[in-house]
C-alpha cells in the first residue's frame, strides 16, 4: 500500500512540474504584457526599463528557473496588474468558485446517480427510457445556454430568483444548476452503464436466487461493485466543473477565479494567469490522487496490480 501511495505521490509530482512549465511558456505566446502594462506613448527607453524592472529581459530558461524554483517555495509572482501576490490573490476569490462547483457536483450527484441506478436496474422499461432520455439531453445540453434560459424564465420573468452577484443562497441556485447539467448527463449515463454491467454479473443473479429484495441488490451489491468506475468520473467531472465555473461566474457576475482570470488575461498578467492555472491543475491532480486512493481501499487488487 505505502509503495503505490508513493509511486502516485511521485507521478503526480511530475505531472505538477510538466503542467507548470506548459503554462510558463503559454502564456508568453500572447504577447508581450509591456505593450499593455506601460503606456502606448512611452518611450522605447520606458518599455526596456519595465522589461529590465519585471525580468522580462533575461533568457528564457532563467526565466523558467526562478518561475520554478519561487513555486517550490509557494511564491507564485506578483501580479502585474494589482502589485500583490498573484497566489493571494487566488485564496481571495477560489472560496466562490469551490462552492459553485460544489453544489453542481451535489446536484449532479443527488439527480444522475439514482437516475442510473433506476434505468440499469430496470433496462428497456420505462425508467431506462427516462434515464436515457435524461441523460442524452442533459449531455448535449450547453451550460453557458441553459444559463442564459434559466435567467430568463427564473429571474427575469418570475423574478424567483437573483440575476446577478451574490448575498445569499438564492443566488447560487441558477449557476449551479446551468453548471451541473454536463456532469448530469456523463454521470447518468456511465451509471447506467455500470449498474448493467454489474447487474450481468453471476453474483447478483446469486443473491437474487436467494431471495433477496431488488433494493437490497441494488445497495449492497450492484452500487457497492459498480462504484469504482463512478469514484474516478466524479473526480473528474469535478475538475471540468472548476473549468467550466469560469464562464458560469461571467453569466452571473459572481466574482470568483472566473472574473479574476478574464482580467488577467486581458492584462497578459504572467504571473496571475499562471497561478490561477496552477492551483486548478494542483485540485485535479489532487483529486485524481484521492480517486486513486479510494480505488485501492476498494479494490485492493488495483495496488497490487500498480
Amino acid at each position: 500500500m505505502n509503495t503505490f501511495l508513493i509511486r502516485r505521490g511521485l507521478q503526480a509530482v511530475l505531472l505538477f512540474v510538466g503542467v507548470a512549465i506548459l503554462v510558463f511558456f503559454l502564456v508568453r505566446l500572447t504577447g508581450d504584457p509591456a505593450t499593455l502594462m506601460v503606456p502606448r506613448d512611452a518611450p522605447p527607453e520606458a518599455v526596456a526599463a519595465f522589461r529590465e524592472e519585471m525580468g522580462f529581459d533575461r533568457p528564457v530558461l532563467v526565466q523558467l528557473g526562478d518561475y520554478l524554483s519561487g513555486i517550490a517555495r509557494g511564491d507564485f509572482g506578483e501580479s502585474l496588474r494589482f502589485n500583490t501576490s498573484a497566489l493571494g490573490l487566488v485564496w481571495d476569490r477560489i472560496g466562490l468558485t469551490f462552492l459553485l462547483a460544489s453544489l453542481a457536483m451535489g446536484i449532479a450527484i443527488v439527480v444522475a446517480i439514482p437516475l442510473g441506478i433506476l434505468g440499469g436496474m430496470n433496462p428497456n422499461r420505462p425508467s431506462d427510457y427516462v434515464s436515457r432520455s435524461v441523460g442524452l439531453v442533459a449531455q448535449v445540453t450547453p451550460s453557458f445556454w441553459l444559463a442564459l434560459i434559466l435567467l430568463l424564465v427564473f429571474s427575469v420573468q418570475l423574478g424567483w430568483f437573483p440575476s446577478f452577484g451574490i448575498g445569499s443562497w438564492q443566488h447560487f441556485v441558477l449557476p449551479a444548476i446551468a453548471l451541473s447539467i454536463g456532469a448530469v448527463g456523463r454521470l447518468v449515463r456511465v451509471t447506467r452503464s455500470s449498474v448493467l454491467e454489474v447487474n450481468s454479473a453471476e453474483f447478483v443473479r446469486t443473491a437474487v436466487s436467494k431471495g433477496l429484495s431488488r433494493r437490497r441488490v441494488a445497495l449492497r451489491h450492484v452500487l457497492r461493485n459498480g462504484s469504482l468506475v463512478l469514484v474516478s468520473v466524479i473526480s473528474v467531472q469535478y475538475t471540468y466543473l472548476l473549468g467550466g465555473a469560469v464562464y458560469i461566474e461571467s453569466i452571473f457576475a459572481i466574482p470568483g477565479l472566473g472574473a479574476l482570470l478574464e482580467e488577467a488575461i486581458r492584462a497578459r498578467d504572467f504571473p496571475l494567469v499562471q497561478a490561477i492555472t496552477l492551483v486548478i491543475a494542483a485540485v485535479a491532480i489532487g483529486l485524481s490522487f484521492f480517486s486513486d486512493v479510494v480505488y485501492s481501499r476498494i479494490d485492493p487488487r488495483i495496488r497490487l496490480e500498480a
